[in-house]
């Protein structure tokens, strides 16, 4: 048998590497019965927007499934397998109810947990709708989002309640985008604190209003949960040090910092612009769900505009498919890196460097949660209520510390780990304690910097 060959090794040398290889399956497939799709449904994760839902059902993929979606007459949401358990017609062209749905071939009415309620052409004695149900998901909606468990029922945690949101002062506006490409490209995006460098700065040109420092290389310090990964990445600007800490909670949950700010005086642990959910269609394709966060205090430039969120929309550049070629090859965003990989990226063909360290963690982390979710061992998912919501920590810090004769980037590297401790022991409280505890930690460890 031929060696392998992954990677070319000289000038025009395309042939070595011209052989097919096959994709990391485990991490990318999310079908039923798949590691990655066992592991998918131990999560609750957002499928729908609240504004698709009207007088018709709406039939949606998610994780390789054909479902249908739909708000019956007393106001609840029903998300069922799209056809029907009796003859497999599709549901998506079934009546709505008082209470569920109604198939259109046979009549045949299904309640939103997939209880029969009525085989209208049986005889009344008839046990088909004690014996078996049409499958069903259950649901939770929050502020214009409907978020499914589609796991096995034993195994359903409670809806986790993030303390993102319920900010004080932060409007969520829901929105929602295609990608046609594997789900783990664009959740690698936000793993990955140096493209910000290149693809919004250096290459591009600034593509974010406010966020021009970004393309100085960033100091990177990663700090492993047991539900994901956060991060941090810090920059200089004269006699501040910028520090912006990033969210990726399992299995796609990411929080960046403020959009359209400037980064400019002294601030503590101010709030995330952006909650977003990235939700696998299929093998192929993927679905981003999120929040735009509004709050004047943290996009101080005032330049997010709430009618461009939406479905297929949002208020700033690069996310989504609906630009021309030529504006896409002339300036291309964080939509064409991530689909411009293909329909599913082969990990194998890659070539990792030192830049690449926030991507390699997350894909260790999610290969170690499929494993154990195939080996039937529980994972930690996040948890939390409204009284005592999951923390977490997207946003920024800027410290008026000037340099030294010391080595600055070190220098760099202690100040946001020390941050990032105080942030986390700042999780033993809640709401506005937290949020005093962490403001007053960083000023009595920094001093005058804050």
């Amino acid at each position: 048998m031929a060696k392998e060959t992954r990677w070319a090794r000289r000038p025009y040398d395309g042939h070595a590497i011209n052989q097919p290889l096959e994709p990391d399956y485990e991490l990318l497939q999310v079908g039923p019965g798949t590691p990655g799709g066992e592991f998918f449904r131990r999560f609750w994760q957002p499928v729908a927007m609240t504004d698709q839902l009207g007088e018709k059902p709406v039939a949606i993929r998610i994780l390789g499934e054909d479902l249908v979606i739909f708000r019956d007459l007393s106001g609840r949401v029903g998300l069922l397998h799209k056809h029907c358990t009796h003859r497999r017609a599709s549901l998506e062209f079934g009546r709505i109810e008082q209470n569920g749905i109604r198939c259109c071939y046979h009549g045949w009415h299904f309640d939103i947990d997939g209880t029969i309620l009525e085989t209208p052409g049986e005889p009344e004695d008839s046990e088909i709708r004690h014996t078996i149900c049409q499958g069903a998901y259950p649901t939770h909606e929050f502020k214009g989002l409907v978020f499914a468990y589609m796991g096995p029922p034993e195994k359903q945690p409670a809806f986790p309640h993030y303390d993102s949101m319920d900010l004080p002062d932060h409007d969520l506006v829901p929105y929602s985008i295609h990608s046609p490409c594997n789900w783990l490209q664009e959740s690698e995006n936000s793993m990955d604190p140096f493209h910000s460098v290149f693809l919004h700065g250096r290459v591009n040109g600034p593509q974010f209003p406010g966020l021009e420092h970004f393309v100085a290389l960033p100091v990177v310090a990663y700090h492993t949960r047991p539900e994901g990964i956060v991060y941090s990445h810090s920059r200089r600007r004269d006699d501040l040090i910028l520090i912006r800490f990033h969210d990726h909670f399992l299995p796609s949950l990411a929080q960046n910092g403020g959009m359209f700010q400037v980064l400019s005086e002294p601030k503590t642990f101010s709030r995330t612009s952006l909650t977003k959910w990235v939700v696998p269609v299929d093998d192929n394709n993927s679905r981003k769900f999120g929040w735009r966060h509004f709050n004047d205090k943290d996009e101080v430039l005032r330049q997010g505009n709430r009618d461009e969120v939406g479905w297929e929309a949002v208020d700033f550049y690069g996310q989504t498919a609906h630009r021309s070629y030529e504006e896409m090859q002339n300036n291309p965003g964080d939509w064409e890196a991530w689909t411009g990989q293909g329909p599913m990226n082969i990990h194998r063909r890659e070539y990792l460097g030192v830049t690449d360290e926030g991507v390699a963690l997350l894909r260790d982390k999610l290969r170690q949660g499929i494993r154990a979710v195939a080996n039937g061992e529980d994972i930690a998912v996040p948890q939390g209520t409204p009284k005592k919501p999951f923390h977490t920590y997207g946003g920024d810090t800027v410290l008026r510390i000037p340099k030294d004769n010391q080595d600055d980037r070190a220098m760099i590297d202690r100040v946001q780990r020390a941050v990032a401790d105080i942030y986390f022991a700042g999780d033993a409280y809640e709401g506005e304690d937290r949020t005093e505890f962490i403001r007053r930690g960083v000023a009595e460890k920094f001093g005058s910097a804050t």
